[in-house]
């Protein structure tokens, strides 16, 4: 801003208190012009109910004069004549009339054009229940081809305090409502309304016909029944705001609902032009001082402060050596100093940032993380150290693409830096895959975050730590972690299911040591060669050779390599012992026999059963490349193979781990030379493919 808009400013903000200060007198002012007008509507409600108890006790007394003269005289035959003559001398009173106590109509001014009976009128029969006066609600009759609206009113004639008439007349509303208010009387834009306990207008001024008949708007019908006299704000139907002073049905003598309502705007006029001449007032005394700023700046200011912009431009524009001479001893000439001091002290400033620049930046050029500093907003990249050159250089990019000398931060490492650029972003430790130019993979753990640099200068900085390798350690570690942990329970629950299923088998204790602890050296030889390999898998013709080890050359073994993971290796070293054990027992095994035991395999396609269950095929796992091992036990011996009398533990060991634990089916044959078993299980592509639990039988 410049300094003569800022003395405009000044001169301006020298106003506002004569702003104030107006503003608080149009503020009370025009509050106690609005408590002036509530009191006037409230006063003029009071008068004009007023007038209208005046009114109607003008015509009570007609009808108390018109009782007694029934009472004294009764019925004749001119009555209705006389009546006639006197509702022509007043003309206010449509009609007048006598009923007798049933509401048959006696004498009436209307002749035979009124009706015969009002028992069933309301106005009648609050008067002969309640005894008093009563003011009816509005009807419309017709009187000469005239339709007029008009209120009836009725005073009970007694007769030694006994009930024997109504005394009616009628009031009609135009002529209420045109002497309801003297003449001048009324505010420009005001107006007087009068309802009936229902809230249906009787009287209004001004515009009677277009009101009376109708009800009361719906925002202020409640004001009919209201305790006691009251003014409020309201918004009339054409939008007009107003203040109404209201006298409520109850409040009042006549049983009628009274309100005058005055409008704002012509109520303040008088507050608006005041503060008008005020205001103008203010702004000539204001546009004079503006007047003199201007021309004191022009005179006095702006040649000095000319020559020092000056000296700042071309400072700016890179001649530091530029300073402002200044003859003036006042403001303008201590300006001109200061400004000299900071042009100094920048000066020497810019140099040492540089030297702490330079400094930081060999820092940062010999540290072991990739650091990146882009320019925010820009994302223009400002400085890369050495490792960021040797670690991100051409990364992400395919063999053949070319690479720059400094390419752009590949997806997604770039993501980072750009989140701490656009939206201040903190980032720390996310690791992110790192393809290298030589195509070799890695983890990066990238941190980025916004900083702002000496001078102001905002900046995102991005750090690269290579993880890789450590990554890979902790992943082999978790590896190794999960299958001890995995092989130790599986271990631990094939021991516990032999010692209950071998001791519901045993008779004695010493059968069942007999019996366990070949199984349980079996299962240990089983573990020893699962840990004793490299990669976890143990070979199918190892696993047999180790199982029937003890029997020497009468054992035939041969079959293609057949890797076996470790849910294998433990089923089919037991399914291996128990037909051991029982060829040893049994079969071609046991002494004297002179027999021997021929073991091969080999790798066939999948069979396809037709009767096989869709949900077992489902959870079976998929073979490598629809491989199946078909593994056939043939004993032979000399000597004829002993049938037992029972199925063992043995037989229904070997169905359930072949069925449950390899996925596959065991068959078996018994001849004079020997028993036959005819093994077939999937051989899995991968390790840990088979369920966690071996199936021991029941």
């Amino acid at each position: 801003m410049r300094l003569s808009t800022r003395i405009a400013v000044l001169c301006a903000a020298a106003v506002l208190p004569s702003l104030a200060i107006q503003a608080w007198h149009e503020v009370a002012s025009r509050q106690a012009r609005i408590e002036e007008v509530r009191a006037e509507a409230r006063r003029f409600a009071l008068q004009s109910a007023s007038e209208l108890s005046r009114m109607l006790e003008g015509a009570r007394n007609l009808l108390a004069a018109v009782g007694e003269a029934h009472l004294r005289g009764g019925t004749y035959p001119g009555c209705g004549a006389g009546l006639a003559a006197l509702s022509i001398r007043m003309p206010r009173y449509v009609s007048i009339g006598v009923s007798d106590a049933e509401g048959r109509i006696l004498c009436s001014s209307s002749g035979a054009a009124g009706p015969a009976s009002i028992a069933s009128r309301p106005y009648f029969v609050r008067a002969r229940e309640r005894q008093e006066f009563q003011v009816g609600a509005v009807m419309e009759v017709t009187r000469g081809g005239e339709m007029r609206r008009i209120l009836p009113l009725a005073l009970p004639i007694m007769s030694g305090g006994r009930f024997v008439g109504v005394a009616i007349t009628s009031i009609d509303t135009i002529w209420l409502s045109e002497n309801l208010v003297s003449s001048g009387a009324l505010p420009p834009g005001g107006s007087v309304t009068v309802a009936d306990r229902e809230g249906v207008i009787v009287a209004r001024t001004p515009q009677p016909q277009a009101f009376i008949g109708t009800p009361i708007p719906a925002p202020f019908s409640d004001l009919v029944q209201a305790a006691s006299p009251g003014v409020i704000d309201v918004v009339s139907q054409d939008g007009t705001p107003r203040i109404l002073g209201y006298v409520p049905v109850g409040a009042g003598t006549t049983g009628l609902y009274v309100s005058a309502g005055f409008p704002t705007g012509p109520a303040l006029q008088r507050v608006n032009d005041a503060t008008q001449r005020a205001l103008l007032l203010v702004l000539a005394g204001l546009l004079s001082a503006l007047a003199a700023a201007w021309l004191f700046g022009r005179i006095y200011l702006r040649k000095p402060v000319d020559q020092l912009l000056d000296s700042m431009r071309r400072w700016t524009a890179g001649d530091h050596a530029a300073r402002s001479h200044s003859d003036d001893r006042g403001e303008i000439g201590r300006l001109a100093a200061g400004f000299n001091a900071m042009a100094d002290a920048v000066a020497m400033r810019e140099q040492e940032l540089r030297e702490g620049e330079a400094r930081l930046r060999d820092v940062l050029g010999q540290m072991p993380v990739a650091v990146v500093l882009a320019e925010i907003p820009s994302g223009r990249e400002v400085f890369r150290n050495a490792r960021a050159q040797a670690l991100l250089q051409c990364a992400g990019l395919r063999d053949g693409d070319g690479c720059p000398g400094e390419a752009a931060l590949p997806e997604p490492l770039a993501g980072p830096l750009r989140e701490a650029i656009r939206c201040g972003t903190m980032t720390e430790g996310l690791e992110l895959p790192l393809r290298r130019a030589d195509g070799s993979e890695t983890v990066l753990a990238v941190s980025a975050a916004p900083v702002r640099a000496a001078g102001g200068v905002k900046l995102a900085v991005a750090a690269f730590l290579d993880v890789g390798a450590r990554r890979h350690a902790e992943r082999q570690r978790e590896l190794l972690t999960a299958e001890l942990r995995h092989r130790v329970k599986n271990a631990l629950a094939v021991v516990q299911s032999m010692v209950a299923q071998t001791l519901a088998q045993s008779a004695s204790l010493e059968e069942f040591r007999h019996s366990f602890n070949p199984r349980l050296s079996m299962l240990a030889k089983a573990q020893d060669a699962l840990f004793a390999s490299e990669d976890g898998l143990v070979r199918l013709d190892a696993l047999v050779r180790a199982t029937l080890a003890p029997f020497g050359a009468a054992v035939l073994v041969r079959g293609p390599d057949v890797p076996l993971p470790a849910k294998q290796t433990l089923s089919l070293a037991m399914v291996l012992h128990e037909m051991a054990t029982n060829a040893a027992k049994h079969g071609a095994l046991r002494p004297g026999a002179g027999g021997g035991v021929a073991v091969s395999w080999t790798l066939e396609p999948a069979p396809h059963d037709p009767h096989e269950d869709a949900a077992e095929r489902q959870s079976a796992p998929e073979p490598a490349e629809g491989q199946w091992v078909h593994l056939r036990w043939v004993e032979c011996a000399d000597l004829p193979a002993t049938p037992t009398s029972r199925r063992g533990f043995g037989a229904r060991l070997i169905d359930r781990c072949v069925t449950h634990d390899l996925r596959g089916h065991a068959e078996s044959i018994l001849d004079p030379a020997g028993i036959t078993w005819q093994l077939v299980f999937p051989h899995p592509r991968e390790t840990g493919t088979l369920p966690m639990e071996l199936a021991i039988p029941a």
